[in-house]
């Protein structure tokens, strides 16, 4: 397995250049800190956590390893300062008819997605000492300075090329270039184009994703220039995932027709299972608000579905990698097979090639 060793290994003090994907309330501790307890970079999807929450994830993570992690925010760059006291439309009249199907539900809407928020998150995380801090949709200079200063290093999310260069240019450690087919946020280009465009463009560590959820992925990326591979949906699909069952089940189940990218839900385009709710949205794409209004806007419906599992309301980010995935086993398990299927994959390549 000794092949399986990229220069990033070296950056974050890892075994395997294999990291677990920071998804909103999914990757806990009990999956973040089983992917590094394997060798990887395991991340806490820390997104709507309060910073009381986020401490104790953090400090939950260390109980169970001692080796590097990472914690995923959304730094909401482009959100106003005054989300709290801007009013919110009436719920939408042509979903109001699925209302009574969560009448009897609770579901405890995360809190407004504000700059607040996230000065109060990243605050937490350095002074916790974490290893690594990740920024999605959007990574300012101050966040970059700041974890700099307390030891912790930085790695941002792209969908395109122009937004690596800036990145790279205010000084991030690594990049992870997010294709069309991965779950939640994305832009518009496919892995295999964004990768080898962003790897050509910076000259800081580049990791791919989009799409990866086995051992041929991962030696693709390699392939394409990435020093690793960012994974999320194939770990979602795990016993310490926190995610729903439900939606472990869905995943199963679904071909890689079964998601598609939608703003129904965020404001902003995001990989989701398709459902009635994304249907429901058909042709009504201009009656969507930005982001953060949107997802507040549809709360009442959305929220206390997705604290029941109903995975034919809201929101469950996944990528289209979900389907070639068919079993939920123990992360390690996922790990083990990660690393022996990359080493694999690159060993046929240096036969073919060898030809």
């Amino acid at each position: 397995m000794s092949r399986l060793r990229t220069p990033v290994c070296d950056l974050f003090g890892l075994e395997y250049p294999i990291f677990a994907a920071g998804m909103g309330g999914v990757t806990l501790a009990p999956l973040a800190a089983a992917v590094s307890a394997a060798g990887g970079l395991g991340v806490l999807g820390a997104t709507f956590h309060t910073p009381e929450q986020l401490r104790e994830e953090i400090r939950a993570v260390r109980r169970i390893t001692d080796r590097p992690f990472g914690v995923d925010l959304l730094i909401p760059t482009d959100i106003p300062p005054d989300v709290s006291a801007r009013p919110v439309p009436p719920f939408p009249a042509f979903l109001t008819d699925l209302l009574p199907e969560v009448e009897s539900l609770r579901g405890t809407p995360p809190p407004p997605l504000t700059l607040e928020l996230a000065h109060a998150q990243v605050e937490v995380t350095l002074a916790e000492r974490v290893p690594v801090l990740v920024s999605a949709l959007g990574t300012p200079e101050w966040l970059v300075r700041d974890a700099h200063a307390a030891g912790t290093k930085v790695i941002s999310l792209v969908g395109n090329v122009r937004q690596a260069r800036r990145l790279a240019k205010i000084g991030v450690d690594c990049i992870v270039a997010q294709g069309l087919e991965a779950g939640g946020h994305v832009g518009t280009v496919t892995t295999v184009v964004l990768v080898p465009g962003v790897v050509d463009a910076v000259s800081v560590p580049v990791l791919a994703a989009g799409g990866i959820g086995d051992g041929r992925g991962v030696a693709a990326a390699l392939m394409l220039g990435a020093q690793g591979a960012w994974i999320g949906t194939r770990f979602l699909a795990t016993v310490e995932s926190s995610a729903h069952d439900n939606h472990k089940k869905r995943i199963l189940d679904v071909d890689e027709e079964g998601t598609m990218v939608s703003r129904c839900y965020t404001g902003k385009p995001s990989r989701v299972l398709r459902n009635r709710f994304t249907d429901r949205w058909k042709g009504r794409d201009a009656e969507i608000l930005p982001m953060p209004w949107q997802r507040i806007w549809v709360e009442p419906l959305v929220a206390p579905a997705k604290a029941a599992g109903m995975v034919d309301l809201a929101n469950f980010p996944t990528g289209q990698g979900a389907g070639a995935i068919t079993d939920i086993p123990h992360a390690a398990e996922v790990f083990d097979r990660l690393v022996t299927e990359t080493v694999q994959a690159l060993e046929r390549g240096a036969r073919v090639a060898a030809r």
